[in-house]
């Protein structure tokens, strides 16, 4: 499809960007990619100067939540170049939202356009290592209609942030922090759409995030709705633990968000020779692992948050249990951050061909 550009030449930061003082989510780019869903069709591709959307009062999205999105990220590279990091795997996760929140498709080549043309179109407001820039695709459904049905009108839209550290009170490196572990709710469950990127997911978190911000945590546990109460994912991140040396996951078995660093954090545990279990603690198992010293690290992993170690699993009752000793983040936590953020900042060989370089404004 061909792309209209109207790219702001002049937009460029007023000042260098400094990673340490962005607040992550707050800082945007000037620029924009939008494009138009009618009669069955994408139309009007283009990047642009940032937009206000304008929406009927009616919209489907804004009555039944009918909406996905995606993130990824740019990082600058050895050369002044600039990298995208696997939005193959982001097209192909949009399209599967899609598919189950009955949106139209986004091809993977106009995803792709998208994507590496705004980071191109937005290049001088990458920063430096360690900041990076924060890619969000979404979709929404624009057409006016109350009525619980699909929407013939979409907006597919892309935007971009400057980004620092998704945790800001963390030091240099992975870091650590403390979670919440949700007893009294849910996230997901077996038929829902607990694997799909949806807003609806995140929104039905947000009591219990902020019950664990005021307690001054970092971040919330989900275990799932089974008798054994099995560990699920994070709030915007997957997590894993660190047993006998080797790494043990939640399988993803439909409930849980298929991530890409998950799945980049795999593969570099394999490269390293470190046997990968795809398994779910029930909640009693995953205490008892860590009280006996079985379980030696917990990490969190995703696009924001990178790969952070988990210290302390702090419960409702007012509990709370140390992870791994005094030591956190824990080694392996170290390796693999370092092993991820080296590739993404061209610092080792592609060996993945995970990188898809931004050649320009525009491009």
């Amino acid at each position: 499809m061909n792309i209209v550009k109207r790219v702001t030449k002049s937009a460029v930061p007023s000042s260098p960007l400094d990673p340490a003082q962005i607040k992550f989510g707050k800082t945007f780019s000037p620029h924009c990619f939008v494009a138009e869903y009618r009669d069955g069709v994408w139309a009007e591709a283009r990047i642009a100067p940032l937009e206000t959307f304008s929406l009927h009062s009616g919209a489907l999205v804004l009555h039944y939540a009918q909406e996905i999105f995606e993130g990824l990220k740019a990082f600058v590279q050895p050369d002044g170049g600039v990298a995208v990091f696997r939005p193959e795997m982001n097209a192909r996760r949009f399209q599967a939202s899609a598919e189950r929140m009955a949106m139209p498709k986004v091809d993977e080549s106009l995803f792709l356009d998208a994507v590496l043309g705004l980071a191109g179109a937005d290049r001088t407001w990458v920063p430096e290592h360690p900041g990076s820039l924060y890619i969000r695709p979404a979709m929404i459904a624009t057409q006016p209609h109350i009525g619980v049905s699909s929407s013939t009108e979409y907006k597919f839209f892309v935007i971009t942030l400057p980004a620092g550290k998704y945790f800001s009170n963390l030091d240099a490196g992975p870091g650590s922090v403390e979670v919440l572990v949700a007893e009294s709710m849910v996230r997901a469950w077996p038929g829902g759409t607990g694997n799909v990127k949806t807003g609806a997911n995140y929104a039905i978190t947000l009591q219990i995030i902020a019950k664990a911000t005021a307690a001054g945590l970092n971040q919330v546990l989900f275990l799932d709705s089974s008798p054994q109460r099995r560990v699920e994912e994070l709030g915007g991140m997957n997590v894993m633990f660190v047993e006998d040396g080797g790494l043990v996951t939640p399988p993803l078995s439909g409930t849980i968000l298929p991530g890409i660093t998950r799945d980049s954090v795999i593969t570099l545990a394999r490269e390293l020779g470190l046997s990968v279990r795809e398994y779910a603690y029930a909640l009693d198992e995953l205490i008892g692992g860590v009280k006996s010293g079985k379980i030696t690290e917990a990490i969190a992993c995703g696009t924001a948050a990178v790969v952070t170690g988990i210290r302390t699993l702090c419960f409702e009752n007012g509990t709370r249990l140390q992870v791994g000793g005094a030591h956190s983040p824990g080694p392996l936590t170290c390796t693999l951050f370092e092993r991820l953020q080296n590739i993404q900042y061209g610092r080792l060989p592609d060996k993945f061909a995970w990188l898809r370089r931004v050649d320009g404004a525009g491009a």
